[in-house]
């Protein structure tokens, strides 16, 4: 009998049993108090992961709904805006500003590398921005960024900050507040691990002045973040002095999946979480190295959340991902761009960051490399990943 895949790819994540179990209810209103509460306290719960104490609206849509949304509202046509690109998924806020009739320009590095801080700073003085954007955690190459110094930089030259942690939240620590971030985009069904179907956008004052003031009126109603920004309420329950507004009715089912997906993160306590994807990131790396394999990102940035795999030369990401999904039970998706075809990403972020499906997922590496006629110490790759296990466990506090 053929079994349910597990997702071990960059998004969608699998999502828990609780989660699942959350959407099991009968149909509801938007519009009941009971409803109206839910929404509230889960949206709260949502502002806590992000780490910010600034106002989160909910767009339903995938992680690029949210994108849009984040930039239609605060771009113009004719506004310069400058993007550091260090993979496939800069150049899709570079696409939407360019949509919305900005004129994005890109600071290119080479995917998977190390910003040049020198570099960007210099390019941020060589013109007016009005925005600035990055993705955190790129999973074309597998690398995170640190936003803090490009934050505080773009706002010494009067620019926006727009952080893409489409595939950071929930899995790599995420200071909007103390970073100083003005937009922050993420969605459900990355390290959240809830089902496909909402983005949301931490939107901070600055960026709600920005809209306030501009000169020509945002080309969306759906997508505007002003749409969505809450108003004062007296009537509003548990103590809140404004309410939410509903751009669109909310998708319920998916809202309780959310509540149910939100709680067990805060249960485990983000520095715990931080600490356990880091753990089974580095694992999962070490075992790469041990098949005598290397990722795509430079190690200072290796991401805790996804990992790119460059394959041996002579094996294709199409025969290898064959070979994952039919022999092992294992999805993922190649790389991006000039890595299509001789790369694969694997995702280990929210349930899957775990040594159970660590250790399989090494396994299956072992097992189609030797398969496809690639000469390897058979076994080392495991062995790796479980050093790196043991000595956590043995670093590990003791409690009586």
């Amino acid at each position: 009998m053929q079994s349910e895949d597990i997702l071990m790819c960059p998004g969608p994540n699998d999502m828990s049993d609780r989660v699942i179990r959350a959407m099991m209810r009968p149909a509801a209103a938007p519009a009941t108090e009971e409803f109206q509460e839910l929404y509230e306290r889960t949206l709260d719960m949502l502002a806590q992961i992000y780490q910010t104490t600034g106002e989160v609206v909910p767009i339903p849509g995938s992680g690029r709904s949210g994108l849009e949304a984040a930039i239609s509202s605060v771009v113009e046509p004719g506004d310069r805006t400058l993007t550091i690109s260090n993979g496939h998924f800069g150049g899709v806020a570079m696409h939407i500003i360019n949509g919305v009739g900005g004129k994005p320009e890109a600071l290119q590095e080479p995917w998977g590398s190390v910003i040049d801080m020198d570099a960007f700073a210099t390019k941020l003085a060589s013109g007016s921005y009005k925005l600035v954007t990055l993705v955190h955690n790129e999973t074309s190459s597998g690398a995170v960024y640190q936003a803090e110094e490009i934050a505080r930089l773009a706002h010494e030259h009067g620019a926006l900050f727009l952080l893409d942690a489409v595939s950071s939240l929930a899995g790599a620590d995420l200071r909007t507040d103390e970073w100083d971030i003005d937009l922050v985009v993420s969605c459900n069904h990355k390290a959240i691990g809830a089902p496909i179907g909402h983005a949301h956008v931490v939107v901070g004052e600055r960026a709600w002045q920005v809209m306030e003031q501009r000169s020509t009126p945002c080309g969306t109603v759906f997508g505007n973040l002003m749409t969505w920004k809450s108003q004062v309420d007296p009537s509003a329950n548990s103590g809140r002095t404004k309410k939410r507004t509903y751009g669109v009715f909310p998708a319920v089912h998916l809202f309780y999946a959310m509540h149910e997906a939100f709680t067990a993160v805060l249960e485990e306590g983000l520095a715990p979480r931080f600490a356990r994807h880091l753990l089974n990131a580095e694992a999962f790396r070490e075992g790469v190295f041990g098949l005598g394999l290397r990722p795509l990102a430079h190690p200072d940035v290796a991401s805790p959340t996804v990992t790119c795999v460059q394959l041996p030369e002579g094996i294709t990401s199409s025969e290898f991902l064959y070979h994952f999904r039919h022999d092992h039970g294992l999805f993922t998706l190649p790389g991006l761009g000039d890595f299509q075809d001789t790369a694969v990403r694997i995702g280990h972020m929210g349930v899957t960051a775990t040594p159970r499906n660590i250790l399989h997922t090494l396994h299956a590496f072992d097992h189609i490399l030797y398969r496809l006629g690639h000469l390897h110490d058979r076994g080392a790759g495991i062995a790796r990943a479980e050093e790196i296990y043991q000595a956590a466990e043995q670093a590990a506090p003791v409690t009586v």
